[in-house]
C-alpha cells in the first residue's frame, strides 16, 4: 500500500468521522444501560416463578379458645342492631262500681250509658251550672273526673278515691247486680188519677225549666248488635208516670231524635249540646219490628 492510498483512505475517514463518532455514542449508552439493569437486578433478587397466594393463618391459642367458647347467645346480647324495648301493655285498674257516696255539692242530672264506655255522657251540676262530661273528664269547679258512667249513678275519682253520684232524688244504695222490675209503682200510680195529672204536671213543669231534666225519667242506654249502634234503650227513671203518659213502654229502642239519627255515635253528644235550647222531643222507637213516634212536649 503506498502513500497515496493511506491518504485517501484517512480522508475517507474524516468525511464519516462525525457519524461514526454518534453511533459509537449510543452504542456505549446502551452498552451502559444494561450493564447498569443488570447489576441494580442483582441487588434485587426476585423469583422466576409466583407461587399462588395464601392466606397466612395466626395461631393463637387465646384467641381460638374465645372462638370455640363463643355461643349466639353472646351474639345476641351485643344487640348488634340496636336494642329491643317492649312496651310494657298498661292494664287499667278497674272501677269500683259500690265507691262511697261523695260528700261535694255536686248533682247528677242524667246520664247516657253506652256499651262502649268511652261513649258514655253524664250530664252533671255544680253551683248552679250544668255540663255535659264523658269518661275521664274534670267536672268543672272540682277536681274530680269521671270514672263511670250508669243508669243511676256515675263513679268519680276525687283526689285519687272513687265516690259515687247518684242521679237526682235518688238515695244512695250499693250497686245491685239485678234491679226489680218498677211495674208495680206505676200501676199504683196510675190507680190514682187525680194524683197522676197533678205528677205529670209537675214533671213538665221542671222539665221545662231545665230540659235536661228529661234523662231523669227517660233513660238511655246504647244498643250495638255486631259492632254497630242500633239505638237506644229507654227505660223509666225515677218517676214512671211521664214515661208511661207519652207511651214508651220498658224496652223500646230509640232511633232517632228530634230527627237526629241515634244509630250514629256523634250523634248524642250533639243532642247534649243543644238540648238547653229545646221545648219538645219528638222520638221515634222501635217496637216488635215496627217503629212508633213519641211526642213529648214541655
Amino acid at each position: 500500500m503506498n502513500t497515496a492510498s493511506i491518504s485517501s483512505f484517512f480522508r475517507r475517514c474524516l468525511q464519516y468521522q462525525s457519524q461514526i463518532s454518534l453511533t459509537l455514542t449510543l452504542i456505549m449508552l446502551a452498552v451502559s444501560a444494561w450493564i447498569a439493569g443488570v447489576l441494580l437486578w442483582q441487588l434485587f433478587p426476585q423469583t422466576h416463578s409466583v407461587s399462588q397466594w395464601v392466606a397466612p393463618v395466626a395461631v393463637n391459642n387465646q384467641a381460638q379458645t374465645q372462638s370455640n367458647n363463643l355461643h349466639s347467645s353472646d351474639i345476641n346480647k351485643a344487640n348488634i342492631f340496636g336494642q329491643y324495648n317492649r312496651e310494657q301493655k298498661v292494664v287499667q285498674a278497674p272501677v269500683v262500681t259500690d265507691a262511697p257516696k261523695t260528700r261535694l255539692n255536686v248533682v247528677l242530672v242524667g246520664s247516657v250509658v253506652s256499651s262502649n264506655p268511652n261513649l258514655s255522657l253524664a250530664v252533671v251540676a255544680n253551683r248552679g251550672k250544668q255540663g255535659t262530661y264523658g269518661i275521664g273528664e274534670q267536672i268543672e269547679g272540682t277536681r274530680a273526673t269521671v270514672s263511670a258512667v250508669m243508669i243511676d249513678r256515675i263513679i268519680i275519682s276525687n283526689s285519687g278515691r272513687d265516690e259515687t253520684v247518684m242521679l237526682e232524688g235518688l238515695e244512695y244504695k250499693k250497686l245491685e247486680l239485678k234491679t226489680a222490675p218498677q211495674v208495680a209503682a206505676s200501676n199504683i200510680a196510675g190507680n190514682n188519677p187525680i194524683n197522676s195529672e197533678e205528677k205529670l204536671t209537675a214533671i213538665r213543669r221542671t222539665i221545662t225549666q231545665d230540659p235536661q231534666q228529661i234523662f231523669q225519667y227517660v233513660r238511655l242506654s246504647q244498643v250495638k248488635r255486631d259492632g254497630q249502634v242500633k239505638g237506644y234503650r229507654v227505660s223509666p227513671g225515677r218517676d214512671p208516670e211521664l214515661f208511661n203518659a207519652v207511651g214508651l213502654q220498658n224496652g223500646d229502642i230509640a232511633v232517632a231524635l228530634n230527627g237526629a239519627d241515634l244509630t250514629d255515635p256523634a250523634a248524642m253528644g250533639k243532642i247534649y249540646q243543644s238540648i238547653s235550647e229545646l221545648t219538645e222531643l219528638n222520638l221515634t222507637v222501635e217496637r216488635d219490628g215496627q217503629q212508633h213516634d213519641i211526642f213529648i212536649q214541655f
